[in-house]
């Protein structure tokens, strides 16, 4: 909800007479009619439906007398340009015309409250029109195209943002980027360099930034959310997505000590604006103002002082997501944990460090992190699929879920895309284990739908609760319906895959996978792809995706497990000068040397000795892990 600014010059008439129009500056608003502060009056207090219908008897008086004007030439059919239409001389026409944009504005946001967003978008685009028109006569002419199309204040800046956040959720994304892109035109310096606009905020940079991201421009996110961090250090999710696009960590950090320094120097220059009217306030009251001038001097200072060191430990943020994305899960514990130590109580912090833990395979740790998070803030819904997904694993290893599959490897232990096997054999005390996990899985299900129904993450774990009682078919339906929620949800997605590779539809995986991996290129999703493409005797594919699984995160154990795996199911004739075998024996042996309890690459390679019948080192390869 924008702040709106009650002006003191309100008048109490419902449309300001033309005796009384003054100009305004271009970053203020126009005097608001009796009416129109009574309208934001009730949207404050979130009174939409009433502020909706004030807001329309107030249109409607607007729009009746300034049909009436005797220099207005605005006819019904042509009401949307008649700015442009008003004769040199028709300035008072012009003036009154453009208080109805605040009311388009307000209209506006309640449709937007209202989740009405197409009627939204087109009450903004009103009040742009007018907003627009009214400084474009105003102000002198632009010259380039750019520029004509440009906003031309900070008032129309915040509704062209509106704008395309309602576009937005309409589903409009192309066309939301287009628009922002072409009215906020970014100047070029004289070193090539390009600069933000004039009328820039945080708030449209990092609308932007977003937009390009759903658009898959990811080098015009990159340059929005640099804009981002310069403007303000403490804006971490753009330190988060320039780490998603691959941004190395030495450049955030730069970003974030420029950002600091034009924080300081913003924070400086408020204090001497504020220094200079208390002076010229003292100068027209005659008062002595020396030891004022001396407490202004310190404040400055203080102010330069304050604002030297950022307030939070943000370089090791940028270390610990930085790399996270570049999936060096080890650096990254360690940075999360170093700030869990100093804000032990941050459920953010603790939710990624429950991710980390459980994708180095320390499940109990994992646990407790997730345990922590819940006991923090019971209504905490981002990232509780993962602890469904945990539950599930907890449930799947309780049944005997780590066997070696069909195809002569074994599937990755944390992995959910296990077969259909039926586990009637189990013992006794293995179901009522399975039972009770179940239990929590249902439990964590129902309260997470209870909090928000809207989210992806309940369907997810709905999905597994299904998933976990064998019921395929309720399990794919629900992850659908996460899916539709939210599409940019990576786990969804991967949940998908896993489900389908389980029913024995590696074409459909593939599909599912990639899209994961596209969104989030971590190793679950290339596993995910490679054992798609290997089911699907895609064996080319499936060594491909294993070596860029490796360029992603050369030091990961699994990355390089993966290249084993493909390299030893792969006919001798797609495997490489015949050498197959032994390559995927030295990859097998390298994760191994990278992660010595790994389980997965010792059985893998264990497989491969046996196909040979070499049982000897499969034995001594068994005692030795």
């Amino acid at each position: 909800m924008s702040s709106f600014k009650v002006h003191p010059n309100t008048t109490n008439n419902s449309i300001i007479p033309s005796n009384m129009m003054v100009q305004y500056d271009a970053n203020d608003r126009p005097p608001r009619t009796p009416l129109q502060q009574q309208a934001i009056t009730l949207f404050q207090s979130h009174q939409f439906l009433s502020c909706e219908k004030i807001c329309l008897f107030e249109l409607s008086q607007m729009k009746r007398q300034l049909l009436v004007q005797p220099n207005s030439k605005t006819t019904p059919s042509r009401k949307k340009n008649y700015l442009g239409e008003l004769g040199a001389n028709a300035t008072t026409s012009i003036e009154e015309a453009i208080s109805m944009a605040t009311t388009y504005e307000l209209l506006g946001d309640c449709a937007n409250r209202a989740e009405r967003f197409t009627c939204a978008v087109e009450y903004y685009r009103q009040a742009v029109t007018l907003v627009h028109d009214y400084h474009y006569n105003m102000s002198p002419r632009r010259t380039t195209r750019s520029e004509e199309h440009g906003v031309t204040s900070s008032w129309e800046a915040a509704l062209r943002v509106k704008e395309c956040q309602a576009l937005s959720q309409t589903g409009s994304i192309i066309e939301a980027a287009s628009i922002l892109e072409r009215c906020f035109p970014r100047p070029r310096l004289r070193d090539g360099n390009t600069t933000t606009n004039e009328f820039s905020t945080l708030q449209s940079v990092m609308l932007h930034g977003h937009l390009y991201m759903l658009s898959n421009r990811a080098s015009d996110a990159v340059v929005q959310y640099r804009f981002a961090l310069r403007k303000n250090p403490y804006a971490i999710e753009a330190v988060e997505q320039l780490a998603v696009l691959g941004c190395a960590d030495n450049v955030i950090l730069d970003l974030v000590e420029e950002g600091m320094k034009n924080f300081a120097r913003e924070r400086i220059d408020e204090v001497k604006k504020k220094q200079k009217e208390q002076s010229n306030d003292a100068m027209h009251t005659g008062n002595d103002n020396h030891d004022d001038d001396e407490n202004q001097d310190a404040d400055a200072e203080d102010s330069k002082d304050n604002n030297k060191e950022l307030l939070i430990p943000v370089k090791d943020y940028v270390l610990a997501v930085t790399s996270l994305h570049r999936n060096q899960l080890h650096a990254s514990h360690q940075h999360f944990s170093k700030l869990n130590d100093l804000f032990p109580d941050h459920p953010y912090i603790l939710i990624q460090l429950a991710h980390i833990q459980q994708e180095l395979g320390q499940i109990l740790g994992s646990e407790q992190s997730y345990k922590r998070v819940r006991a923090i803030d019971p209504t905490w819904v981002e990232g509780m699929d993962k602890y469904a997904h945990l539950l599930f694993q907890l449930r799947m290893s309780r049944k005997n879920a780590f066997l070696l599959q069909q195809g002569g490897f074994l599937q990755y232990q944390y992995s959910c895309h296990g077969g259909r096997e039926n586990s009637n054999n189990s013992m006794d005390s293995n179901n009522m284990g399975t039972c009770d996990v179940e239990l929590e899985l249902g439990q964590l299900c129902a309260d997470l739908l209870d909090v928000e129904d809207k989210r992806p993450e309940p369907w997810v774990c709905l999905s597994l609760y299904h998933l976990a009682r064998e019921d395929h078919e309720k399990s794919i339906a629900f992850v659908d319906k996460a899916i539709s929620l939210d599409q940019q949800h990576a786990f969804a997605h991967y949940l998908r895959g896993s489900i389908l590779l389980s029913s024995h539809r590696p074409e459909h995986a593939v599909v599912s996978f990639f899209r994961a991996n596209d969104l989030q290129r971590d190793i679950p999703s290339y596993e995910g792809l490679v054992e798609s493409y290997l089911a699907a005797k895609k064996f080319k594919e499936a060594i491909c995706t294993a070596k860029e699984a490796i360029s992603q995160a050369p030091r990961d154990a699994r990355a390089t497990t993966l290249v084993g795996l493909a390299l030893a199911q792969a006919p001798p004739n797609q495997q490489g000068a015949g050498e197959g075998k032994d390559r995927a024996k030295r990859a097998l042996k390298k994760a191994m040397e990278i992660d010595p309890g790994a389980p997965r690459p010792l059985f893998a390679l264990v497989d491969i000795y046996a196909s040979e019948g070499n049982f000897e080192t499969c034995v001594k390869l068994l005692q030795d892990g």
